[in-house]
This record gives C-alpha cells, sequence and structure tokens, in this order.
C-alpha cells in the first residue's frame, strides 16, 4: 500500500507537466486482460441473448449511480457486480465526475465495431475485446477540466498499482479492465527505477458508444 501511493506522488508532478500518455497499450495489452479474465472466470457473452441471460441469473447488473453517455444503448448498459462496485467507487474517489462511455459489449457488436473501426479490438482470440466478458468499462476524456483529469489519472495509477485494474489511455477516454489480486503490470515512467512500458501503440482504440 505504501509503495503504491509512493509511485502515485512521483509520477503524478511529472504526468502534470507532461503530454504523453500515462496507461500507453502495448501488443500485450488486450492479451493480458484475457489472461487475467481467464483466471477469474469471466466468460464472453456472444450476442444480446446471452447478455440477457447473463441480467437475468445475476452475472450482470445495471450501471446505476454513475453519468452514462446518451449515446451507449440502453440494453448494453451493464458490468458484472465487482465492476460496477469498482466503478461507483472511483467515481467517489474522483468527486462523481465519471462519464461511462462503453460497458458489456458482446461479441457480436465488437464484430460489427470493427468493421467499421479497423482500430477495434478483434472479437475472438487471445485479444478480443475485454467488454465481452463485462469486465471493462471506458470513462470518457471528452469535457474533463485539468483537475478532473489529475485526479481520475491518479487515481488509476494507485489502483493499478496494487493490481486492482489493467488500463489503457486511448484517444478518448480511459479503458479499465478490472480485476482481483497482484497484476504484473509496471507503471510506464522515466522517473528512478520505474520501467518504461515496452512496444507502445499509439493509436489502438476498444472504445465504442455508436448504436450499431
Amino acid at each position: 500500500m505504501k509503495l503504491a501511493l509512493i509511485l502515485v506522488m512521483l509520477v503524478s508532478p511529472l504526468y502534470a507537466r507532461s503530454t504523453h500518455k500515462m496507461f500507453p497499450a502495448t501488443h500485450d495489452s488486450v492479451a493480458e486482460e484475457n489472461r487475467r479474465a481467464d483466471a477469474l472466470g469471466y466468460r464472453r457473452y456472444l450476442d444480446m441473448e446471452d447478455v440477457n441471460i447473463g441480467v437475468a441469473g445475476g452475472e450482470l447488473v445495471p450501471i446505476t449511480g454513475v453519468k452514462i453517455n446518451d449515446k451507449l444503448p440502453k440494453d448494453r448498459r451493464y458490468l458484472r457486480p465487482e465492476v460496477l462496485s469498482f466503478l461507483e467507487r472511483l467515481n467517489r474517489d474522483v468527486g462523481s465526475n465519471l462519464t461511462v462511455d462503453s460497458a458489456i459489449r458482446p461479441a457480436d457488436v465488437q464484430r460489427r465495431l470493427g468493421r467499421f473501426n479497423p482500430n477495434a479490438a478483434p472479437f475472438d482470440g487471445y485479444r478480443a475485446s475485454s467488454h465481452e466478458r463485462g469486465s471493462t468499462f471506458d470513462i470518457a476524456r471528452k469535457g474533463l477540466r485539468r483537475c478532473d483529469y489529475r485526479a481520475i489519472t491518479i487515481r488509476l495509477l494507485y489502483y493499478r498499482a496494487i493490481g486492482r485494474i489493467l488500463v489503457i489511455e486511448e484517444r478518448g477516454c480511459y479503458h479499465v479492465f478490472v480485476g482481483e489480486g497482484d497484476l504484473d503490470v509496471l507503471i510506464p515512467s522515466s522517473v528512478g527505477n520505474l520501467e518504461q512500458a515496452p512496444i507502445l501503440i499509439d493509436d489502438v482504440t476498444d472504445s465504442g458508444v455508436a448504436s450499431e
């Protein structure tokens, strides 16, 4: 816990003066989300019928208490219960300033997304989008004040440092996978002995709020 706080204290002053991404994607980012999801037993949802089964069985719950982008279809405003619990806590941490851009996205929707977004994650395989599992949400960056942006970044740094989440900073959002236990994830920074994440990718995106 103390180490996590020290990391945040070291990194956040530099981030305030920098334009580089704190959470850049790597070629292994999405694969690591899937490895963690498999270890936790998070299954993929194949279509909206499958999502409805998950909702009926309590595997997925509706997002409440957090602002949601109006463009996100109402039938995809669901997450796993433990993921929603974390989202609500994060929202409280930063003064209830979060807006959710994306949540559950079954495989058939992800496949359609890939047809018009060449940077979208695939719908199957080891690099498939973790949105298919209800384990991941996107937080909008648009409209954030500088102080809000800084507060969200610092909290995400902290939760990643203690192994609670994996996170990618995309062009328009933070892509946040929620898991449990220790995660072997490096905090990218040039400070001290903190190691820069390898093989950075500038254009990877997995977000999508279009009402396809």
